[in-house]
């Protein structure tokens, strides 16, 4: 992976300048391997503890540091995952993971986001694996895989009133609308710099009560 120049550090931080508290990431040449570590920018996952219990039901769609970091703060968490040699990885390193291995198919309607160069792109099946949960029953649903906007939208009922719907990346232009997909949900975006070394945002939004 090509480390970011000074240069490129400064400019970021310029347009950025609240991501200056997760730079100490950027001096981890191995961040992005490290077990248990959510790849999410740090201010992203101090928010986050900030806000979850011991206890509390998670659904993912994207397995990986996440999940053992959700499980190790006591949460209770089902994850989607679409690729089988990551669900193996993660298994590997957090066995108590609970992931349901759902892959694109050849055929369908939702496309993955952005467009993979891949002939099995359609993610219709992995999206609706949330449908099995009770509507207002998960407390923290988190897109982080493919097609992000439809995994949104299909997790919004099922997050309950307070709870919080978290996207991944929302800086990048295939999923910034997601933060004007559910009006009247609270939206909190913190951008910094994340394990894969680039500087990212992920958004918050918080259902209302």
């Amino acid at each position: 992976m090509k480390l970011l120049s000074k240069l490129d550090i400064a400019q970021r931080l310029i347009a950025h300048p609240s991501a200056l508290t997760t730079t100490r990431v950027l001096l981890q040449r191995n961040g992005r391997d490290a077990a248990g570590i959510p790849w999410w920018n740090e201010r992203a996952t101090r928010y986050l503890s900030q806000h979850l219990r011991s206890g509390d039901k998670v659904f993912e769609w994207g397995s990986g540091g996440s999940t053992a970091w959700l499980i190790s703060h006591g949460a209770e968490v089902t994850s989607v995952e679409h690729d089988p040699g990551w669900k193996a990885k993660v298994l590997a390193r957090c066995p108590a993971a609970n992931i349901t291995l759902i892959q694109g198919t050849a055929h369908g309607q939702l496309r993955s986001e952005p467009p993979t160069g891949d002939s099995v792109h359609f993610f219709d099946d992995y999206v609706a694996a949330i449908d099995e949960m009770d509507d207002g029953s998960l407390d923290v649903v988190i897109v982080d895989g493919m097609s992000r906007l439809a995994c949104a939208g299909r997790a919004a009922p099922k997050v309950r009133p307070g709870g919080l719907l978290i996207v991944d990346d929302t800086d990048m232009s295939c999923f910034t609308s997601v933060k004007r997909q559910l009006p009247g949900w609270r939206v909190v975006s913190l951008t910094g710099f994340k394990s894969t070394m680039e500087l990212r945002e992920t958004t918050f939004l918080h259902k209302p009560t």
